[in-house]
């Protein structure tokens, strides 16, 4: 199939459908949690500043997770924030998520359709989900998120990758720009590194991977389902 992002072939080693999580709806969407409108990133300081416990947030931390790979090539989206929805007590299907969610095999979950479902299930208890764009590249501000929310809140976020960037996939998967969802559970500040699932049946599970290397292939335009309290 094309790229509608690049204009390149994508060929995949198993028959996955792009998706991108964090870009315009213009941009294939295989697993796409972003809004076509990402959250403005905040500055420096207010980044640091996400977590809500601050000074006070776990050196290390993990959920007690159950995993879930995605039930078809195109779930990611829904697999990944029926994992997150878990951590909220939320037991939700990922059919009955990629039914709201408006997910198809040819365009995946596009963001505008995904946060609003999400946000439908968190509103209830108190919390809310952001595509913010700021950890793009940036290790220290990708690990006061994830730590902010797992640590902190005790809750799974969402993130938005290059697929074929992932360590675990490298040299299995063809293409580039082949956008993708997984969720963070678990972080060790000491060690610098995030602990991951992913939905992908072929390669995914549980992997742990620096934080420098995660937020060197997230992708740009919203970068996760960033949790915080209404």
């Amino acid at each position: 199939m094309k790229n509608r992002r690049t204009g390149t072939g994508v060929a995949l080693t198993a028959a996955v459908t792009v998706a991108v999580l964090g870009l315009a709806a213009a941009s294939p969407a295989y697993a796409s949690p972003g809004t076509p409108t990402p959250t403005p990133s905040p500055s420096s300081s207010s980044s640091v500043a996400a977590t809500p416990k601050g000074l006070f947030t776990p050196l290390k931390y993990q959920l007690d997770l159950k995993g879930q790979r995605q039930e078809t090539n195109y779930f990611c989206v829904p697999a990944s924030s029926s994992m997150s929805l878990s951590t909220f007590g939320v037991n939700v299907s990922q059919s009955t998520l990629a039914k709201k969610m408006k997910t198809t095999a040819s365009a995946g979950t596009k963001g505008v359709n995904a946060i609003p479902v999400v946000n439908a299930y968190l509103k209830s208890r108190g919390y809310k989900v952001t595509s913010p764009t700021d950890a793009d590249g940036n290790a220290v501000v990708l690990m006061n998120r994830v730590s902010g929310n797992v640590g902190d809140l005790r809750r799974a976020p969402v993130l938005a990758v290059w697929m074929e960037q992932l360590p675990w996939n490298k040299g299995k998967i063809k293409g580039t720009k082949v956008g993708h969802a997984i969720i963070a559970y678990g972080y060790d500040k000491t060690a610098g590194t995030i602990t991951v699932y992913d939905p992908w049946k072929p390669t995914g599970g549980t992997h742990t991977i620096k934080s420098s290397v995660l937020a060197g292939i997230l992708q740009p335009g919203g970068n996760m389902y960033y949790i915080s309290k209404l």
